[in-house]
């Protein structure tokens, strides 16, 4: 296929939504001790911190993705890692650095890591995603802010994450709240005001609420004292929500932490000690993730948990004991066995295979193309006429259906093809994954043909877009001579 996504779904696509399959983390026993690392890689070191050494278990990671860094094996491996160290990811999805500031993330960027973050084996049902990082400041959103655009894109990445999977549990970016208003910054609360004018519900549809709760001014200022800028900010935060909803969102702190630059390492143990007694032990906090688990010798230095040696900090022993054993709802990932069908597709033979001898295999697989053969031929029910050309179309229009496409066969006759009927205007996104020839995606708007792309087999992730939008799309062999212009008959 191609499997598509479409950014305003809910408009495409007139039906409830589903009940969220996302649970309460306050409904099981919860580890709140967790860590901010740089890498997967750190992932190990990690789980000495917030397990206590396997003392506790199923505390926090977090963990930036760069949109460069989509490499299956790696995140593959570190899920699989995570749940046998009984580790829970938060994963925060940032774009890439340009300059002296990260790019303003696009709607492909939501729709890309969406996509590879639900093929990914996470270890429990609450899959933690957090929309990029402290918007408020320009050198963070693409070098200027903008809580309208921000909020806009929020809202897109609910959408298009939860009609990938309703198991992700969508944080927004944490803002910085020492953040000062004017010129490359915009302080929290108006930044929070003017996201909720521009997308009124913007608050209700998130799932939780993120906070960077650091000590300030200049990253020192005790657990004690209380403020929109200290350690137990987000106390202010939740307060300022109430004017724009009341639901209740458990609170993750994603970043937290003291400097060496201005303190001692004592006086930073007991600063994290006060904290996990008292403002952190707040009973709408699920995580405490510090920044940093290991800086090495990098710009972070000051705030690593571990030396640059890697023997821990009095502040990493401190936190460590405060990890105690959690009880997530974990993924289960067992297949049932598969049964027999009429539609089975050539593929489940292999699906099937330990349970058949070599002798039974020759004869499983004429069975297997006779019905797939059979009913594949009946699928191409529809007839269509583009210019002076017909085709024999098999007509899809719900979601599964659409996602799947193409992808579910190993070649089409040169008169057959799918048509996608979206019923009304859209600008959907197509990709190649899991397709086993190439096609021509013909675009459709309004009974004539506005644009015809190649869809390359060779490179099934990259996004295909219409330059207008369309109303129907057609997916035939390539080399189809269809061009711009022609007018389309659809006889159904």
């Amino acid at each position: 296929m191609i499997k598509y996504f479409v950014l305003l779904f809910i408009l495409l696509f007139s039906v409830a939504s589903p009940a969220l399959a996302i649970y309460d983390p306050f409904s099981v026993t919860n580890n709140r001790v967790g860590v901010h690392v740089l890498s997967p890689d750190e992932l190990e070191s990690a789980a000495r911190l917030v397990n206590n050494d396997r003392r506790g278990s199923w505390g926090y990671v977090t963990v930036p993705i760069q949109a460069t860094d989509r490499d299956r094996e790696k995140w593959t491996r570190f899920m699989k890692k995570a749940a046998e160290l009984k580790i829970i990811p938060i994963i925060r999805v940032a774009t890439i650095v340009d300059g002296a500031h990260w790019l303003k993330p696009a709607d492909n960027d939501l729709i890309d890591f969406a996509n590879f973050l639900n093929d990914l084996p996470w270890p429990t049902q609450n899959r933690y995603v957090v929309i990029f990082n402290e918007v408020n400041r320009a050198d963070e959103f693409g070098g200027a802010v903008s809580p309208e655009d921000y909020a806009d894109i929020l809202t897109n990445a609910i959408d298009i994450f939860k009609r990938r999977s309703d198991k992700f549990f969508i944080l927004p970016s944490a803002l910085d709240n020492a953040a000062p208003n004017g010129g490359q910054f915009m302080r929290w609360d108006a930044y929070l005001t003017r996201m909720h004018a521009r997308q009124p519900e913007i608050f209700n549809k998130i799932d939780g609420w993120n906070s960077h709760a650091y000590g300030n001014p200049a990253f020192s200022a005790s657990p004690v004292l209380s403020g929109t800028n200290k350690a137990d900010s987000f106390q202010s935060d939740l307060t300022f929500l109430t004017k724009f909803t009341q639901k209740k969102l458990p609170v993750f702190i994603t970043e937290a932490g003291w400097s060496r630059a201005s303190l001692d390492d004592r006086t930073i143990a007991t600063f994290y000690n006060h904290a996990f007694y008292n403002a952190w032990a707040n009973r709408e906090i699920v995580a405490v993730t510090p920044f940093l688990l290991f800086a090495g010798s990098g710009p972070f230095l000051n705030f690593s948990l571990l030396a640059k040696d890697g023997q821990p900090s009095l502040a990493y022993q401190a936190i460590q004991t405060f990890a105690v054993t959690g009880l997530p709802l974990i993924e289960d990932y067992s297949t049932p066995t598969p049964t027999v069908t009429p539609t089975a597709s050539p593929q489940a033979a292999a699906i099937l295979g330990t349970e058949i001898t070599a002798n039974q295999l020759g004869l499983w697989q004429k069975i297997v193309n006779f019905f797939t053969n059979f009913f594949r031929k009946n699928q191409f029910t529809q007839t269509i006429s583009v210019g002076e050309k017909k085709y024999q179309v098999e007509v899809v229009s719900s979601a599964s259906d659409m996602a799947l496409g193409l992808a579910k066969y190993d070649r089409l006759e040169n008169d057959q093809g799918m048509l996608f009927d979206f019923q009304t205007k859209a600008s959907p996104s197509f990709w190649m994954k899991n397709m086993k020839f190439d096609i021509d995606i013909v675009w459709i708007s309004d009974g004539v043909v506005v644009g015809v792309s190649r869809g390359s087999a060779a490179t099934p992730f990259s996004l295909i877009n219409p330059a207008s939008p369309i109303d129907s799309v057609l997916e035939i062999n390539p080399n189809s001579g269809i061009k711009i212009g022609d007018r389309v008959k659809i006889n159904l």
